[in-house]
């Protein structure tokens, strides 16, 4: 069966019949998939999608203020886009997942999930800076209602920014947060078969053995132990790696945002308001591959 069969076998079990859409709109649905027939009057406040698909298409019912936001993230009521966007990206993953299951990839040509992951970026960014003539600046609003000055709070936020950075145990105790995140020290030692190019690299012969050059027999993190044989055809030895202590922090950003989560109440979108800012505040300026993900909530 083609991944065009699939998609339509398993997309006749997604979709909605008109008459039970009234049923998925009292729900707070913001992605219908109707059916594709659909000839009812667009409920109020909705508009009908037709997407794309290779050569087909499959039509769904969207709030129109959620198009609004996908289009112009930013504008209107912050915190209705952000609660519009995730409910909205709920949907279509719960959609798209099901057809994953049997499809292996992406059927969304329109890629609404990621559209809707970069609106929902937007809109937490405009909620926690404010610009205006004078540059952008925090929203102290935004960070108060995160509890970003309690001590608690504050101290676990710089935490998740260090673990995200990788910092070493001697930076963290810098940062005052040594009893946050825990030291653990680590000794690995690598035993290795030698190659025959790694033996010859390292050894000459004597006449009547091999032997270690002098190079290699003092270095602090490895050491070669070879058969000293008559054979010259005998090329046998190890390679030993005495890797040095490495401290590690012993703390997941799950566990901390956890901890932050069980000391104070929170609202739908504070844990991913607290990502962008510890994005924002300290990991975006130091190394922007390591920013933590967003993720509609």
């Amino acid at each position: 069966m083609s991944l065009e069969q699939k998609f339509r076998k398993k997309f006749i079990l997604h979709r909605t019949p008109s008459e039970d859409v009234s049923n998925e709109i009292k729900q707070g649905k913001k992605f219908i998939v109707v059916d594709e027939n659909f000839n009812s009057p667009v409920p109020l406040g909705y508009m009908l999608i037709d997407m794309k698909y290779r050569d087909g298409s499959f039509k769904t019912l969207v709030p129109q203020n959620l198009l609004f936001f996908l289009a112009n993230p930013g504008e209107g009521s912050i915190d209705d886009a952000l609660d519009e966007i995730g409910d909205f990206y709920g949907n279509v993953e719960e959609f798209e997942d099901g057809l994953l299951e049997e499809n292996g990839e992406s059927v969304q040509g329109t890629n609404w999930a990621v559209t809707a992951r970069n609106a929902y970026t937007a809109c937490l960014i405009n909620k926690l800076i404010n610009s205006d003539e004078k540059g952008p600046e925090w929203n102290e609003e935004t960070l108060k209602s995160l509890n970003l000055e309690d001590d608690y709070v504050g101290r676990r936020v710089k935490a998740i920014a260090a673990v995200a950075l990788g910092k070493t145990a001697e930076q963290v105790r810098n940062y005052n947060l040594g009893d946050i995140l825990k030291h653990v020290t680590i000794n690995q030692r690598k035993i290795e078969q030698l190659t025959s190019q790694e033996f010859d690299k390292i050894t000459c012969w004597t006449g009547s053995h091999y032997e270690i050059k002098g190079e290699y027999k003092h270095k602090d993190d490895v050491e070669y132990e070879i058969d000293y044989r008559h054979d010259t055809n005998h090329k046998s030895g190890k390679k030993i790696t005495n890797k040095q202590d490495v401290h590690v922090l012993d703390a997941k950003i799950n566990e901390l945002e956890n901890e932050i989560e069980k000391y104070k109440e929170n609202g739908r979108h504070d844990k991913m308001l607290r990502r962008m800012y510890v994005n924002l505040r300290y990991i975006a300026k130091e190394d922007p591959q390591k920013q933590l993900e967003i993720k509609p909530s």
